[in-house]
């Protein structure tokens, strides 16, 4: 089975963000016009806020045929990558957005964040910034119940977008 389909069949990994989870990074998106969410559908949150505030989004998702992995480049004129991708495919997210050079904020899992002897290596050698919240996200599935309460922490691990290499920020669950 190709990484592609292992992503599109693995549902474990179809959770997607509160509101008050993207509130948290809009502050820092504010000098991008054009943000590519390559994990999300039209009713993701990311893509409501942003294009709320003005900003063009270009979104996709595997199960409507937009392959992350397949693209040689960013689409035109994207100038930011903002999203919460699948938790289990962090080494080939992260090794491909530092391919692609563009600025980028993910939502991860903030354990074992730098266990993984690719992500240790690649952190290592690029800039990455962390934007970590007071307390734990929830996420949802698509009927928009909570569905995953975790035990761990989620944070955004960014590159080109946060001021300094660590920003602590409150997050308002109740939002």
């Amino acid at each position: 089975m190709s990484f592609s389909q292992q992503i599109k069949t693995s549902k474990s990994d179809e959770y997607y963000t509160p509101r008050y989870a993207v509130e948290i990074i809009l502050p820092y998106l504010e000098k991008f016009e054009h943000i590519w969410c390559p994990f999300d559908k039209e009713h993701s949150e990311f893509v409501k806020m942003l294009q709320e505030r003005g900003k063009k989004v270009t979104f996709g998702h595997i199960e409507t045929g937009q392959d992350f992995f397949s693209y040689e480049k960013a689409p035109g004129g994207v100038d930011c990558i903002v999203s919460n991708p699948p938790f289990s495919k962090r080494d080939n997210i992260f090794l491909r957005l530092y391919e692609l050079g563009l600025p980028f904020a993910m939502i991860m899992n903030n354990n074992g964040l730098f266990d993984s002897k690719v992500r240790y290596e690649l952190f290592k050698k690029n800039n990455f910034e962390l934007l970590i919240p007071k307390g734990r996200m929830r996420f949802f599935d698509e009927t928009m119940e909570v569905k995953n309460s975790p035990n761990f922490q989620s944070i955004y691990v960014c590159n080109g977008i946060l001021p300094q290499t660590i920003e602590f920020v409150d997050m308002d669950i109740r939002s």
